[in-house]
């Protein structure tokens, strides 16, 4: 077996002369709010992954599915490994695209592919840290690979709770043997607290990787494989939110090699991210590491540097003025309402927006100057229960509710917010993702406003 690691959750698997590829994703992601990092060549890469036969997408989001890396590096005839979720976005987005041959796979089920055996395992919690939520999306997997009598698990970005985790790993354990290596995800691959406004960022940080890392050593002493590389949810922020980039909340490689060793462990922490590799010989069972093709762009700085000038995708679109843009809120909010009602959602805090033309900032502050109005979406039933002030771009915003971009992609890059109190509540957040409106919607709307 050899695993190889290009970036985030992309890699690729080999065996027997025979190819499986994770998530390929380079480029853009999260309505260009992200930048796959480090950076390749697209045609060196396209050469590399020729032989490939197999490509697996955990789930939707873009820094896994990523529709145009799959285009240009000549993926699409390949055969593609998916978890038969209970809504077949994915499977009819892949046909879409062009795709022809599709399998999907029960998820705790495993499955012989070529000279592989793997089983996926689904989204159990909304979030790693057991926050209730009422939304609970069928959306993120993870994946254990087995070949050459070797167990790889690819936890993906997958926000498995520690108790999710003994039952994956007990079954693992059980229908596929011992795991060998380990990838698992650490910190935060989300906006918090780097895009949050009016809170102390150095040890907001600092308590989310402090923990991570304690949860990591915990997920490790489960697992115990004999060798961890840390993979999923890196990226680089690209256009003038870059300012932002020192404060995600991600410990480095060498803060988690320090924190792994004080603690004794038996596992053998190793870097693979940026075309890195990690073989097994299946005779000799020697384990080497090396490189199978090197990035172009390595050094975070110089990339940050390179890509600080983008444009974010919205800047592309228009928006109409804000009279007109409140009555396809309005109508938004409506289908929101509904939707909130009908799956029995709490949402717990006062949402509003504050919307911008252009979101910028001025003295660490969005700048008021640019400012167009405010949009309450929900009012708390008390007010003692606190507001979510979302500062988001007008053409971000409508390209939103027309569905030209995706809620989940705009939240978790191209916003800033604050919040009172400074608490996270799941399900408030992760029900935005319905306040849009049809298409049917939209030509009423245009119908009544031109009328």
């Amino acid at each position: 077996m050899k695993i190889t690691h290009f970036s985030n959750s992309f890699m690729s698997i080999s065996s027997q002369g025979e190819t499986f590829v994770c998530d390929p994703w380079v480029g853009k992601a999260n309505a260009s709010g992200w930048q796959s990092f480090p950076e390749f060549s697209s045609i060196e890469l396209a050469e590399y992954l020729a032989d490939a036969k197999w490509i697996y997408v955990s789930h939707l989001h873009d820094d896994h599915f990523h529709p145009e890396t799959l285009k240009v590096h000549g993926l699409l005839d390949r055969e593609f490994i998916i978890k038969r979720f209970s809504q077949p976005i994915l499977r009819e987005r892949l046909k879409r695209l062009g795709v022809t041959r599709i399998r999907e796979i029960d998820a705790f089920e495993v499955v012989k592919i070529g000279p592989f055996e793997i089983s996926i395992f689904p989204q159990l919690s909304s979030n790693s840290s057991g926050l209730e939520d009422d939304v609970n999306f069928d959306l993120d997997t993870s994946i254990a690979i087995k070949a050459d009598g070797k167990v790889f698990f690819n936890q993906v970005d997958n926000p498995l709770s520690f108790e999710d985790l003994k039952n994956v790993h007990a079954y693992i354990s059980q229908k596929m043997g011992a795991i060998d290596v380990a990838c698992l995800m650490s910190g935060a691959a989300s906006e918090y607290p780097h895009l949050f406004l009016g809170v102390d960022h150095a040890n907001e940080k600092k308590r989310i990787v402090d923990r991570s890392l304690l949860d990591l050593a915990q997920w490790l002493s489960l697992l115990n494989p004999q060798y961890y590389f840390p993979a999923g949810g890196t990226y680089l922020i690209p256009g003038w939110l870059s300012q932002f980039a020192a404060n995600v909340a991600q410990p480095t490689y060498p803060e988690i090699v320090n924190f792994l060793s004080d603690k004794r462990l038996s596992t053998q922490c190793i870097s693979l991210e940026g075309g890195r590799f990690l073989e097994w010989d299946s005779e000799s069972q020697k384990v080497e590491v090396g490189s199978s093709i090197s990035p172009v762009v390595f050094e975070r700085e110089v990339a940050t540097e390179i890509h600080k000038v983008d444009p974010y995708v919205y800047e592309h679109f228009d928006a109409p003025e804000w009279s007109v843009l409140t009555k396809y809120l309005d109508q938004a909010r409506s289908n929101w309402e509904e939707k909130v009602v009908r799956k029995h959602y709490e949402i717990t805090q006062s949402i509003i927006f504050e919307v911008y033309r252009p979101l910028s900032l001025k003295d660490g502050k969005s700048d008021v100057s640019k400012h167009l109005g405010t949009f309450r979406i929900h009012a708390a039933k008390t007010p003692d229960r606190g507001v979510l002030s979302i500062h988001i771009d007008q053409r971000a915003l409508f390209a939103c509710v027309v569905r030209k971009l995706v809620w989940n992609g705009v939240l978790g890059a191209l916003c800033l917010y604050e919040r009172t109190p400074n608490r996270h509540y799941p399900t408030d957040f992760f029900s935005l993702n319905f306040l849009t409106i049809t298409d049917q919607q939209v030509e009423q709307l245009v119908d009544s406003i031109e009328a």
